[in-house]
């Protein structure tokens, strides 16, 4: 079973410093402004999210850096560019809040624009199409698209 909290829970057991806070902002910014794609990985890696060998991650990406260490991307799974990886939400309004990890596993393609929320699992092999919203899990070898996603067949 995922493991979910609601984010006062999940900011109590982890209670980042206010410097490491600010420490995985600039990496986040670096990350997403860099040509470089190794450059882009080291700094994803420096802020705590699980990266396997041979990803790449394209530009312009937003990968959650208030819980970095909830991302887990396994070998071999291509981000495209804009994309947005989010392990936690927060609604002031209704006091519902979430904090679950997301799990990317090996030689998944993630689409450009794609936005990923808190507590998905994408299988292996999955194809998600350009700007699809996942708000569920992704069985290994399917191809899904649209808002919210679903299987292309």
């Amino acid at each position: 079973m995922k493991q979910k909290w609601t984010y006062p829970e999940y900011v109590e057991k982890t209670a980042p410093s206010p410097i490491k806070k600010f420490f995985r902002k600039s990496l986040n910014t670096i990350a997403r402004i860099t040509v470089f794609p190794q450059i882009r990985i080291l700094a994803y890696r420096m802020m705590g999210i699980n990266i396997g060998k041979n990803v790449f991650i394209g530009q312009d990406c937003y990968l959650d850096d208030t819980f970095p260490e909830l991302i887990h991307i396994e070998e071999g799974v291509t981000i495209s560019f804009r994309v947005t990886i989010t392990v936690h939400g927060e609604c002031r309004v209704r006091g519902i809040s979430k904090v679950s990890p997301v799990t990317i596993r090996k030689n998944a393609f993630i689409g450009t624009g794609v936005i990923i929320l808190p507590g998905v699992e994408i299988g292996e092999k999955a194809i998600i199409g350009a700007g699809a919203v996942v708000t569920k899990d992704i069985s290994r070898e399917i191809t899904v698209v649209g808002n919210p996603a679903r299987n292309l067949e």
